[in-house]
Protein backbone atom coordinates (compact mmCIF):
# COMPACT_ATOMS: atom_id res chain seq x y z
CA UNK A 1 0.00 0.00 0.00
CA UNK A 2 1.25 3.26 -0.96
CA UNK A 3 0.96 5.95 1.41
CA UNK A 4 2.45 8.79 -0.57
CA UNK A 5 -0.18 11.54 -0.26
CA UNK A 6 -0.34 14.17 -2.90
CA UNK A 7 -0.68 17.63 -0.73
CA UNK A 8 -2.82 20.65 -2.77
CA UNK A 9 -2.99 24.10 -1.73
CA UNK A 10 -5.74 25.22 0.23
CA UNK A 11 -6.80 21.64 0.86
CA UNK A 12 -6.32 20.81 4.71
CA UNK A 13 -3.71 17.73 5.07
CA UNK A 14 -5.79 15.92 7.11
CA UNK A 15 -8.73 16.06 4.08
CA UNK A 16 -6.14 14.62 1.82
CA UNK A 17 -5.60 11.84 3.78
CA UNK A 18 -9.23 10.88 3.90
CA UNK A 19 -9.40 10.95 0.53
CA UNK A 20 -6.36 8.94 -0.56
CA UNK A 21 -7.83 5.85 1.85
CA UNK A 22 -11.53 6.16 0.71
CA UNK A 23 -10.35 6.40 -3.10
CA UNK A 24 -7.90 3.01 -2.19
CA UNK A 25 -11.27 1.74 -0.04
CA UNK A 26 -12.87 2.10 -3.75
CA UNK A 27 -10.48 0.80 -5.70
CA UNK A 28 -9.94 -2.23 -3.88
CA UNK A 29 -6.49 -1.52 -2.77
CA UNK A 30 -7.83 -1.66 0.99
CA UNK A 31 -10.13 -4.61 1.26
CA UNK A 32 -13.05 -4.56 3.80
CA UNK A 33 -11.85 -6.19 7.60
CA UNK A 34 -8.28 -5.45 6.22
CA UNK A 35 -6.26 -3.95 9.44
CA UNK A 36 -4.57 -0.47 8.81
CA UNK A 37 -1.31 0.91 10.24
CA UNK A 38 -1.13 1.87 14.00
CA UNK A 39 -1.41 5.90 14.02
CA UNK A 40 1.64 5.85 15.11
CA UNK A 41 3.21 4.39 11.93
CA UNK A 42 0.97 5.33 9.77
CA UNK A 43 1.86 9.17 11.19
CA UNK A 44 5.23 8.11 10.31
CA UNK A 45 4.97 6.87 6.81
CA UNK A 46 2.83 10.06 5.74
CA UNK A 47 5.21 12.40 7.46
CA UNK A 48 2.67 14.51 9.51
CA UNK A 49 1.54 14.83 13.52
CA UNK A 50 -0.28 11.53 15.02
CA UNK A 51 -3.10 14.26 16.04
CA UNK A 52 -3.21 14.74 12.60
CA UNK A 53 -3.86 11.36 11.71
CA UNK A 54 -6.04 10.91 15.09
CA UNK A 55 -8.39 13.44 13.18
CA UNK A 56 -8.60 11.44 10.46
CA UNK A 57 -9.42 8.16 12.07
CA UNK A 58 -12.44 9.79 13.99
CA UNK A 59 -13.77 11.40 10.81
CA UNK A 60 -13.59 8.32 9.01
CA UNK A 61 -15.22 6.67 11.91
CA UNK A 62 -17.62 8.64 11.85
CA UNK A 63 -18.70 7.99 8.06
CA UNK A 64 -18.91 4.67 8.49
CA UNK A 65 -15.49 3.83 6.67
CA UNK A 66 -13.48 2.34 9.01
CA UNK A 67 -13.66 0.72 12.29
CA UNK A 68 -12.16 0.69 15.38
CA UNK A 69 -11.70 -2.19 18.00
CA UNK A 70 -9.81 -2.14 21.47
CA UNK A 71 -7.20 -4.44 21.22
CA UNK A 72 -7.78 -5.37 17.58
CA UNK A 73 -6.95 -2.02 16.04
CA UNK A 74 -8.64 -0.05 13.20
CA UNK A 75 -9.71 -2.21 10.14
CA UNK A 76 -11.95 -0.93 6.88
CA UNK A 77 -15.50 -1.67 7.90
CA UNK A 78 -16.59 -4.54 6.42
CA UNK A 79 -20.58 -3.15 6.15
CA UNK A 80 -19.56 -0.33 4.44
CA UNK A 81 -16.74 0.20 1.42
CA UNK A 82 -16.43 3.90 1.44
CA UNK A 83 -18.51 5.66 -0.72
CA UNK A 84 -19.52 3.37 -3.51
CA UNK A 85 -22.52 4.02 -4.78
CA UNK A 86 -22.42 0.23 -6.16
CA UNK A 87 -22.75 -2.80 -4.23
CA UNK A 88 -18.67 -4.71 -4.42
CA UNK A 89 -17.66 -7.94 -3.89
CA UNK A 90 -16.34 -8.69 -0.53
CA UNK A 91 -12.47 -9.69 -1.55
CA UNK A 92 -11.12 -9.95 1.53
CA UNK A 93 -13.99 -13.03 3.22
CA UNK A 94 -13.44 -14.32 -0.33
CA UNK A 95 -9.79 -14.48 0.01
CA UNK A 96 -10.00 -15.62 3.60
CA UNK A 97 -12.08 -18.58 2.66
CA UNK A 98 -9.48 -19.85 0.56
CA UNK A 99 -6.81 -19.95 2.60
CA UNK A 100 -5.31 -23.18 2.19
CA UNK A 101 -5.96 -26.06 5.00
CA UNK A 102 -3.08 -27.32 7.02
CA UNK A 103 -3.58 -30.40 5.08
CA UNK A 104 -2.48 -28.43 1.62
CA UNK A 105 -0.05 -26.70 3.90
CA UNK A 106 1.63 -30.37 4.46
CA UNK A 107 1.33 -31.33 0.83
CA UNK A 108 3.52 -28.35 -0.20
CA UNK A 109 5.73 -28.89 2.60
CA UNK A 110 6.35 -32.44 0.98
CA UNK A 111 6.36 -31.26 -2.40
CA UNK A 112 9.19 -28.40 -1.74
CA UNK A 113 11.14 -30.63 0.00
CA UNK A 114 11.05 -33.05 -2.78
CA UNK A 115 14.01 -30.74 -4.40
CA UNK A 116 16.20 -32.41 -1.95
CA UNK A 117 18.25 -35.17 -3.47
CA UNK A 118 18.74 -36.57 -0.51
CA UNK A 119 15.33 -37.35 0.73
CA UNK A 120 13.31 -40.34 0.40
CA UNK A 121 10.54 -40.47 -1.95
CA UNK A 122 7.83 -42.46 -0.55
CA UNK A 123 4.97 -39.96 -1.16
CA UNK A 124 4.96 -39.46 -5.19
CA UNK A 125 2.14 -41.92 -6.65
CA UNK A 126 4.17 -43.12 -9.57
CA UNK A 127 6.68 -45.39 -11.06
CA UNK A 128 10.36 -44.64 -10.61
CA UNK A 129 11.50 -43.49 -14.03
CA UNK A 130 13.60 -46.43 -14.25
CA UNK A 131 10.52 -49.06 -13.87
CA UNK A 132 8.13 -47.45 -16.34
CA UNK A 133 8.50 -50.04 -19.27
CA UNK A 134 10.26 -48.84 -22.41
CA UNK A 135 8.52 -49.08 -25.65
CA UNK A 136 9.90 -48.29 -29.23
CA UNK A 137 7.30 -46.14 -30.91
CA UNK A 138 6.42 -46.40 -34.48
CA UNK A 139 7.46 -42.90 -36.38
CA UNK A 140 4.75 -40.72 -37.48
CA UNK A 141 4.38 -37.27 -38.70
CA UNK A 142 1.94 -34.81 -37.82
CA UNK A 143 -0.44 -35.75 -40.71
CA UNK A 144 -0.47 -39.19 -39.15
CA UNK A 145 -1.95 -37.81 -35.82
CA UNK A 146 -4.71 -35.66 -38.14
CA UNK A 147 -5.75 -38.81 -39.71
CA UNK A 148 -5.87 -40.82 -36.25
CA UNK A 149 -8.33 -38.00 -35.23
CA UNK A 150 -10.31 -39.24 -37.59
CA UNK A 151 -11.57 -41.98 -35.34
CA UNK A 152 -12.16 -40.35 -31.96
CA UNK A 153 -15.66 -39.48 -31.48
CA UNK A 154 -17.26 -38.20 -27.88
CA UNK A 155 -16.11 -41.81 -26.17
CA UNK A 156 -12.35 -41.20 -27.34
CA UNK A 157 -9.94 -43.10 -29.81
CA UNK A 158 -11.96 -46.06 -31.29
CA UNK A 159 -8.42 -48.18 -31.43
CA UNK A 160 -7.75 -47.38 -28.25
CA UNK A 161 -10.57 -48.34 -26.42
CA UNK A 162 -10.83 -51.39 -28.76
CA UNK A 163 -6.82 -51.87 -27.24
CA UNK A 164 -8.14 -51.34 -23.52
CA UNK A 165 -11.27 -53.68 -24.06
CA UNK A 166 -8.63 -56.35 -25.13
CA UNK A 167 -6.35 -56.23 -22.57
CA UNK A 168 -8.41 -56.06 -19.95
CA UNK A 169 -10.52 -59.46 -21.24
CA UNK A 170 -6.82 -60.66 -21.47
CA UNK A 171 -5.82 -59.58 -18.43
CA UNK A 172 -8.68 -59.76 -16.05
CA UNK A 173 -11.32 -61.68 -17.96
CA UNK A 174 -12.98 -58.63 -17.94
CA UNK A 175 -15.86 -57.85 -20.93
CA UNK A 176 -16.37 -54.67 -21.68
CA UNK A 177 -18.01 -53.61 -24.64
CA UNK A 178 -16.26 -50.91 -26.87
CA UNK A 179 -19.27 -48.99 -27.38
CA UNK A 180 -19.57 -48.64 -23.17
CA UNK A 181 -16.46 -47.73 -22.69
CA UNK A 182 -14.81 -43.90 -22.15
CA UNK A 183 -11.23 -42.48 -22.88
CA UNK A 184 -10.65 -39.91 -19.72
CA UNK A 185 -7.68 -38.03 -18.93
CA UNK A 186 -6.77 -39.97 -16.27
CA UNK A 187 -8.79 -41.53 -13.48
CA UNK A 188 -8.90 -38.34 -11.47
CA UNK A 189 -10.91 -36.51 -14.60
CA UNK A 190 -13.07 -40.14 -14.42
CA UNK A 191 -14.17 -39.14 -11.09
CA UNK A 192 -14.69 -35.61 -11.60
CA UNK A 193 -16.99 -36.12 -14.46
CA UNK A 194 -19.51 -38.13 -12.61
CA UNK A 195 -19.20 -36.18 -9.70
CA UNK A 196 -20.66 -33.06 -12.20
CA UNK A 197 -22.87 -35.78 -13.92
CA UNK A 198 -24.27 -38.01 -11.78
CA UNK A 199 -24.35 -35.58 -8.15
CA UNK A 200 -25.71 -32.92 -6.84
CA UNK A 201 -24.31 -30.36 -3.96
CA UNK A 202 -25.43 -32.25 -0.72
CA UNK A 203 -25.69 -35.78 -2.08
CA UNK A 204 -24.25 -38.11 0.08
CA UNK A 205 -21.28 -40.86 -1.07
CA UNK A 206 -20.46 -43.72 1.20
CA UNK A 207 -16.30 -44.40 1.02
CA UNK A 208 -13.89 -46.31 2.43
CA UNK A 209 -12.10 -44.80 5.42
CA UNK A 210 -9.39 -44.22 5.07
CA UNK A 211 -9.45 -43.33 1.12
CA UNK A 212 -7.65 -40.97 -0.99
CA UNK A 213 -10.60 -39.77 -1.81
CA UNK A 214 -10.82 -37.66 1.33
CA UNK A 215 -7.79 -36.32 -0.54
CA UNK A 216 -9.63 -34.84 -3.53
CA UNK A 217 -10.86 -31.10 -3.25
CA UNK A 218 -13.52 -31.71 -6.33
CA UNK A 219 -16.01 -32.88 -3.49
CA UNK A 220 -15.78 -30.12 -1.32
CA UNK A 221 -15.83 -27.60 -3.84
CA UNK A 222 -19.14 -29.26 -5.34
CA UNK A 223 -21.37 -29.72 -2.19
CA UNK A 224 -20.67 -33.27 -1.68
CA UNK A 225 -20.85 -34.83 1.41
CA UNK A 226 -18.50 -37.73 1.69
CA UNK A 227 -19.42 -40.78 5.11
CA UNK A 228 -16.24 -42.62 5.61
CA UNK A 229 -17.17 -46.37 6.24
CA UNK A 230 -14.07 -48.21 8.27
CA UNK A 231 -12.77 -51.09 6.61
CA UNK A 232 -11.76 -54.89 8.54
CA UNK A 233 -9.05 -57.04 6.83
CA UNK A 234 -11.80 -57.76 3.88
CA UNK A 235 -12.54 -54.43 3.02
CA UNK A 236 -15.42 -51.78 3.92
CA UNK A 237 -17.60 -53.64 6.64
CA UNK A 238 -20.86 -53.91 5.26
CA UNK A 239 -23.12 -53.47 8.34
CA UNK A 240 -21.61 -50.35 8.66
CA UNK A 241 -22.27 -49.29 5.16
CA UNK A 242 -25.82 -50.25 5.40
CA UNK A 243 -26.04 -47.79 8.65
CA UNK A 244 -25.20 -44.95 6.48
CA UNK A 245 -27.46 -46.09 3.31
CA UNK A 246 -30.26 -45.76 5.95
CA UNK A 247 -29.02 -42.41 7.95
CA UNK A 248 -27.78 -40.43 4.93
CA UNK A 249 -29.74 -41.73 1.93
CA UNK A 250 -26.52 -42.61 0.20
CA UNK A 251 -26.34 -41.96 -3.60
CA UNK A 252 -23.30 -43.37 -4.45
CA UNK A 253 -20.97 -46.25 -3.25
CA UNK A 254 -17.33 -45.24 -4.39
CA UNK A 255 -13.99 -47.73 -3.39
CA UNK A 256 -11.13 -49.10 -5.19
CA UNK A 257 -11.66 -52.58 -4.03
CA UNK A 258 -8.54 -53.68 -5.05
CA UNK A 259 -4.86 -52.67 -3.63
CA UNK A 260 -6.66 -50.57 -1.85
CA UNK A 261 -5.15 -46.15 -1.52
CA UNK A 262 -4.03 -46.08 0.82
CA UNK A 263 -3.93 -49.46 2.74
CA UNK A 264 -3.54 -51.75 -0.20
CA UNK A 265 -6.22 -53.79 1.21
CA UNK A 266 -8.24 -56.02 -1.47
CA UNK A 267 -11.69 -56.77 -0.50
CA UNK A 268 -12.82 -60.56 -0.14
CA UNK A 269 -14.58 -62.22 -3.01
CA UNK A 270 -17.40 -63.00 -0.11
CA UNK A 271 -17.27 -58.85 0.69
CA UNK A 272 -17.70 -58.28 -2.96
CA UNK A 273 -21.16 -60.11 -3.34
CA UNK A 274 -22.39 -59.13 -0.30
CA UNK A 275 -21.63 -55.60 -1.49
CA UNK A 276 -23.43 -56.14 -4.64
CA UNK A 277 -25.82 -57.43 -3.27
CA UNK A 278 -26.54 -54.79 -0.66
CA UNK A 279 -26.32 -52.11 -3.45
CA UNK A 280 -29.13 -53.85 -5.46
CA UNK A 281 -31.42 -54.20 -2.98
CA UNK A 282 -30.88 -50.50 -2.12
CA UNK A 283 -31.13 -49.73 -5.71
CA UNK A 284 -27.41 -47.83 -5.64
CA UNK A 285 -25.12 -47.81 -8.03
CA UNK A 286 -21.14 -48.44 -7.60
CA UNK A 287 -18.59 -46.88 -8.60
CA UNK A 288 -15.41 -48.98 -8.73
CA UNK A 289 -11.51 -47.37 -9.25
CA UNK A 290 -9.34 -49.99 -10.07
CA UNK A 291 -6.22 -47.97 -10.88
CA UNK A 292 -4.24 -50.75 -9.66
CA UNK A 293 -5.94 -53.69 -10.99
CA UNK A 294 -3.43 -54.66 -13.33
CA UNK A 295 -1.01 -55.09 -10.95
CA UNK A 296 -1.73 -58.19 -8.89
CA UNK A 297 1.94 -59.57 -7.74
CA UNK A 298 0.50 -62.94 -8.06
CA UNK A 299 -2.84 -63.28 -10.80
CA UNK A 300 -4.09 -66.33 -9.85
CA UNK A 301 -5.04 -65.01 -6.12
CA UNK A 302 -6.74 -61.54 -7.50
CA UNK A 303 -10.19 -61.54 -7.36
CA UNK A 304 -12.64 -60.30 -10.30
CA UNK A 305 -13.11 -56.92 -10.39
CA UNK A 306 -16.47 -55.71 -9.07
CA UNK A 307 -17.88 -54.56 -12.78
CA UNK A 308 -17.22 -58.62 -13.56
CA UNK A 309 -19.77 -59.45 -10.90
CA UNK A 310 -22.18 -56.96 -11.84
CA UNK A 311 -21.85 -55.48 -14.93
CA UNK A 312 -25.30 -53.32 -14.88
CA UNK A 313 -24.79 -51.21 -11.69
CA UNK A 314 -21.15 -51.05 -11.24
CA UNK A 315 -19.49 -47.98 -13.36
CA UNK A 316 -15.91 -49.32 -13.61
CA UNK A 317 -12.99 -47.19 -13.91
CA UNK A 318 -9.22 -47.99 -14.71
CA UNK A 319 -6.35 -45.66 -15.67
CA UNK A 320 -2.75 -46.50 -17.48
CA UNK A 321 -0.93 -44.06 -14.97
CA UNK A 322 0.63 -46.44 -12.71
CA UNK A 323 1.92 -48.56 -15.27
CA UNK A 324 3.00 -46.31 -18.54
CA UNK A 325 3.14 -43.14 -16.14
CA UNK A 326 1.46 -40.71 -15.46
CA UNK A 327 2.29 -37.87 -18.50
CA UNK A 328 0.25 -39.59 -21.04
CA UNK A 329 -2.74 -39.07 -18.47
CA UNK A 330 -4.94 -42.01 -20.01
CA UNK A 331 -7.92 -43.44 -17.67
CA UNK A 332 -11.49 -44.53 -18.99
CA UNK A 333 -15.16 -45.01 -17.34
CA UNK A 334 -16.64 -48.35 -18.40
CA UNK A 335 -20.93 -47.69 -18.18
CA UNK A 336 -23.94 -48.41 -19.63
CA UNK A 337 -24.60 -46.32 -22.81
CA UNK A 338 -27.17 -43.24 -21.34
CA UNK A 339 -24.56 -42.80 -18.52
CA UNK A 340 -21.93 -42.79 -20.97
CA UNK A 341 -23.91 -39.97 -23.11
CA UNK A 342 -24.39 -37.85 -19.98
CA UNK A 343 -20.81 -38.16 -19.24
CA UNK A 344 -19.86 -37.37 -22.30
CA UNK A 345 -22.35 -34.21 -22.35
CA UNK A 346 -20.85 -33.07 -19.34
CA UNK A 347 -17.13 -33.20 -21.05
CA UNK A 348 -18.05 -31.27 -23.92
CA UNK A 349 -20.18 -28.68 -21.98
CA UNK A 350 -17.38 -28.01 -19.19
CA UNK A 351 -14.60 -28.31 -22.17
CA UNK A 352 -12.61 -30.65 -21.30
CA UNK A 353 -11.12 -31.42 -24.30
CA UNK A 354 -9.13 -35.05 -25.14
CA UNK A 355 -5.89 -34.91 -26.96
CA UNK A 356 -5.77 -37.53 -29.76
CA UNK A 357 -1.23 -37.36 -29.18
CA UNK A 358 -1.62 -39.19 -25.30
CA UNK A 359 -4.02 -41.73 -27.06
CA UNK A 360 -2.00 -42.86 -30.08
CA UNK A 361 0.96 -42.82 -27.97
CA UNK A 362 -0.96 -45.40 -25.25
CA UNK A 363 -2.51 -47.67 -28.46
CA UNK A 364 1.23 -48.13 -29.53
CA UNK A 365 2.25 -48.96 -26.09
CA UNK A 366 -0.56 -51.30 -25.70
CA UNK A 367 -0.19 -52.75 -29.16
CA UNK A 368 3.22 -53.83 -28.67
CA UNK A 369 3.73 -57.46 -28.80
CA UNK A 370 5.85 -56.62 -25.82
CA UNK A 371 3.52 -55.31 -23.68
CA UNK A 372 2.86 -58.22 -21.39
CA UNK A 373 6.00 -59.59 -21.11
CA UNK A 374 7.03 -55.84 -19.82
CA UNK A 375 3.90 -55.88 -17.50
CA UNK A 376 4.88 -59.19 -16.11
CA UNK A 377 8.08 -57.86 -15.49
CA UNK A 378 6.92 -54.73 -13.86
CA UNK A 379 4.96 -56.58 -11.39
CA UNK A 380 7.82 -58.86 -10.53
CA UNK A 381 9.96 -56.09 -9.81
CA UNK A 382 7.70 -53.98 -7.40
CA UNK A 383 6.96 -57.29 -5.81
CA UNK A 384 10.41 -58.08 -4.97
CA UNK A 385 10.72 -54.38 -3.47
CA UNK A 386 7.88 -55.60 -1.01
CA UNK A 387 9.50 -58.66 -0.29
CA UNK A 388 12.83 -56.77 0.11
CA UNK A 389 10.90 -53.82 2.56
CA UNK A 390 9.24 -56.28 4.73
CA UNK A 391 12.00 -58.81 5.43
CA UNK A 392 13.76 -55.87 6.40
CA UNK A 393 11.19 -54.06 9.10
CA UNK A 394 10.08 -57.64 10.53
CA UNK A 395 8.32 -56.89 13.47
CA UNK A 396 9.17 -54.01 14.06
CA UNK A 397 5.89 -52.19 12.60
CA UNK A 398 2.48 -53.14 12.01
CA UNK A 399 1.79 -53.28 8.07
CA UNK A 400 -0.42 -54.30 6.08
CA UNK A 401 1.16 -56.79 3.19
CA UNK A 402 -0.26 -55.82 0.00
CA UNK A 403 -0.89 -58.50 -2.93
CA UNK A 404 -0.73 -55.53 -5.64
CA UNK A 405 -0.10 -51.91 -6.15
CA UNK A 406 2.39 -49.58 -4.70
CA UNK A 407 1.53 -48.50 -1.30
CA UNK A 408 2.06 -49.98 2.14
CA UNK A 409 0.16 -48.87 4.98
CA UNK A 410 2.43 -48.49 8.20
CA UNK A 411 1.04 -48.58 11.38
CA UNK A 412 2.69 -46.10 14.23
CA UNK A 413 3.68 -47.41 17.57
CA UNK A 414 2.29 -43.92 18.94
CA UNK A 415 -0.84 -43.34 20.32
CA UNK A 416 -1.54 -40.28 18.23
CA UNK A 417 -0.25 -38.73 14.67
CA UNK A 418 -0.02 -34.65 14.90
CA UNK A 419 1.66 -32.61 12.07
CA UNK A 420 4.11 -32.06 14.72
CA UNK A 421 5.24 -35.74 14.05
CA UNK A 422 4.83 -35.15 10.51
CA UNK A 423 7.60 -32.15 10.85
CA UNK A 424 10.19 -34.12 12.26
CA UNK A 425 9.10 -37.21 9.89
CA UNK A 426 9.66 -35.02 7.24
CA UNK A 427 12.84 -32.86 8.59
CA UNK A 428 14.68 -36.93 8.81
CA UNK A 429 14.30 -37.25 5.44
CA UNK A 430 11.10 -39.41 4.69
CA UNK A 431 8.82 -38.21 2.29
CA UNK A 432 4.89 -39.82 2.81
CA UNK A 433 1.54 -38.86 3.51
CA UNK A 434 0.27 -39.17 6.83
CA UNK A 435 -3.34 -41.24 8.25
CA UNK A 436 -5.02 -37.84 8.09
CA UNK A 437 -4.89 -36.79 5.03
CA UNK A 438 -6.98 -40.11 4.32
CA UNK A 439 -9.84 -39.01 6.62
CA UNK A 440 -8.66 -41.65 9.31
CA UNK A 441 -7.52 -40.76 13.08
CA UNK A 442 -5.23 -44.32 13.37
CA UNK A 443 -1.71 -43.20 13.39
CA UNK A 444 -0.44 -44.20 9.80
CA UNK A 445 1.81 -43.58 7.06
CA UNK A 446 1.05 -44.33 3.43
CA UNK A 447 4.36 -45.24 1.75
CA UNK A 448 5.08 -45.97 -2.21
CA UNK A 449 7.30 -48.58 -1.82
CA UNK A 450 7.25 -49.03 -5.83
CA UNK A 451 8.69 -45.59 -5.86
CA UNK A 452 12.15 -46.94 -3.89
CA UNK A 453 15.34 -49.08 -5.36
CA UNK A 454 16.93 -51.31 -2.30
CA UNK A 455 19.49 -48.82 -1.03
CA UNK A 456 16.66 -46.03 -0.41
CA UNK A 457 14.55 -49.15 1.26
CA UNK A 458 17.23 -49.33 3.44
CA UNK A 459 17.30 -45.89 4.34
CA UNK A 460 13.77 -46.05 5.03
CA UNK A 461 13.76 -48.69 7.55
CA UNK A 462 16.48 -47.80 9.54
CA UNK A 463 15.34 -44.08 9.45
CA UNK A 464 11.95 -45.31 10.80
CA UNK A 465 13.65 -47.13 13.42
CA UNK A 466 15.27 -44.49 14.47
CA UNK A 467 12.14 -42.44 14.96
CA UNK A 468 10.36 -44.90 16.80
CA UNK A 469 13.31 -44.99 18.95
CA UNK A 470 13.03 -41.44 19.60
CA UNK A 471 9.46 -41.47 20.20
CA UNK A 472 8.28 -40.09 17.38
CA UNK A 473 6.72 -42.65 15.19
Amino acid sequence: MNWHIEKTPKTPIYQSIMKHITQNIQNGQLLPGEKLPSERKLAALIGVNRSTIVRVMAELEAKGIIKRQRGSGTMVNDDKWGLSQEPVVDWHQLIQSQQPDEHHQLIEQIKEKLQDSSAIDAYTGELPLDLVPAFDLPQSNWRDFIEADKNQDALGYFPLRQAIANLLAQDDQLTLPVEQLMITSGGHQAIFLIVQALLNSGDAVAICQPSFLYALNLFQTAGIRLFGVPMDEEGMRLDLLENEILKHRVKLVMLNPTFQNPTGTTMSLARRQALIKLCQTYKIPIIEDDAFGLLPFDKRTTAPPLKQLDPQNVIYIGSLSKIIGSTTKIGWISAPPAVLEKLSTARQDLDLTLSIFPQVLANDALSDVTFQDKLASLRAQISARMIYFFDLIGQEFVCHRPAGGFYVWLRLSTDTLTKKQMDEVIAAGILCLPSFIFGDKTPALRLNIARLNVDEIKRLVETLQTLKKAGIC
